[in-house]
Formats: structure tokens, sequence, C-alpha cells
């Protein structure tokens, strides 16, 4: 517990500092639900639009945890509120 306390504010920290310099990248913690003990970052470039999250997961009996950084893809504007920027349909 301590340790993934000490990498979370260890992230936290360097995620500050990356904001201190120009503001690019955005960090915001994903509060953990009732199927998910992981702790998560939401992480934004506010440059390029770009997403990703930051997981770390416990190991709980016979599945191991981690650290994982996700590419979520790219923030596309629109043109008014509303507007269906992408859509995507499961077959």
């Amino acid at each position: 517990m301590l340790k993934k306390s000490m990498v979370c504010s260890t992230l936290l920290l360097i995620t500050n500092l990356c904001i201190a310099e120009d503001g690019r990248y955005q960090a915001f913690p994903i509060p953990p639900t009732y199927t998910s003990g992981s702790d998560k970052v939401f992480i934004i470039d506010t440059n390029t639009g770009d997403l990703w999250t930051w997981t770390e997961s416990p190991t709980i009996g016979e599945y191991s945890g981690g650290r994982y950084l996700q590419y979520q893809g790219r923030v596309k504007p629109g043109d008014k509120i509303g507007e269906m920027i992408d859509k995507e349909i499961f077959k």
C-alpha cells in the first residue's frame, strides 16, 4: 500500500512539474469503482489533444498487478455543441 501511494505521489509530482513548465499536460485522478481496485489517472496533452490513462493494479491472488500507460486516442474539435464527431458501430 505504501509503495502504491509513493508511486502515485511521484507520478502526480512529475505531472505537476510538467504543468508548471508550460501547462501542456493535465492529469486528473479517476476515482476507483466497485469493480476496479486500480488507481487510475487520466492525462491529456493540451497541445495535440492526445489522451492516455495511467493504471496501477495491485497483485491479487493469481492475478498479477502492474503499471500500464494506455493511449486512448485524440480529441477532435467540433463546429457546434452536440455535433457527432465520430461514430463507431460494433457488429
